[in-house]
């Protein structure tokens, strides 16, 4: 590291503003031009360059600079733009799955009708399973009880509750198989 920038870091260290305003001074558009160059998004590079100085400052007192102060800053807007560019990623992804949902579901009118219609087809199948079976899914899914609880309620056995929930479960799945996405 060059000398003044050694003492500009020191000063920095010790909390000199002047110090550190003369480092911004220095880097401010040269950042921000690299930045730009990688993410053509003038107020988001702004916001990024910004974010590397005000953490320069809050960590001034541990500030660590191994080469120089410029390598430093441009090495941590480097990361900062990267993380941006994944984070915008991302939430393109989630754009296009909701949008892609949307589409495949239609409006929203349509959605709860469908709703409507699987729910009643959903307690009309309930409705119509074999008594035992009922009677444990119901156990199961309504008032939360275990398999065991379910087989101390019913008198009968922790297996024969299993078979139970299993051919309910198969039913359920076998009926309501044309309401699946």
């Amino acid at each position: 590291m060059r000398e003044i920038e050694t003492r500009l870091l020191e000063q920095i260290k010790k909390g000199n503003e002047m110090a550190f305003v003369e480092v911004y001074d220095k880097y401010w558009k040269q950042l921000f031009n690299s930045g730009y160059k990688r993410f053509q998004k003038k107020e988001i590079v702004e916001g990024l360059v910004q974010e590397v100085f005000v953490e320069m400052w809050q960590k001034r007192a541990s500030l660590m600079v191994h080469t120089s102060l410029g390598a430093y800053l441009f090495t941590a807007l480097k990361y900062k733009v990267i993380n941006q560019m994944k984070s915008q990623m991302v939430k393109e992804k989630y754009v296009a799955f909701v949008t892609s949902r949307k589409s495949n579901f239609g409006s929203e009118v349509e959605e709860k009708i469908f709703y409507k219609e699987l729910d009643e087809a959903y307690k009309q199948e309930i409705a119509n399973l074999p008594s035992q079976a009922k009677r444990v899914y119901e156990l199961k899914n309504t008032e939360g009880l275990s398999y065991v609880e379910i087989s101390q309620e019913m008198g009968i056995s922790v297996s024969t509750v299993e078979k139970h929930m299993i051919k309910a479960l198969k039913i359920l799945r076998q009926n309501l198989r044309n309401y699946c996405v």
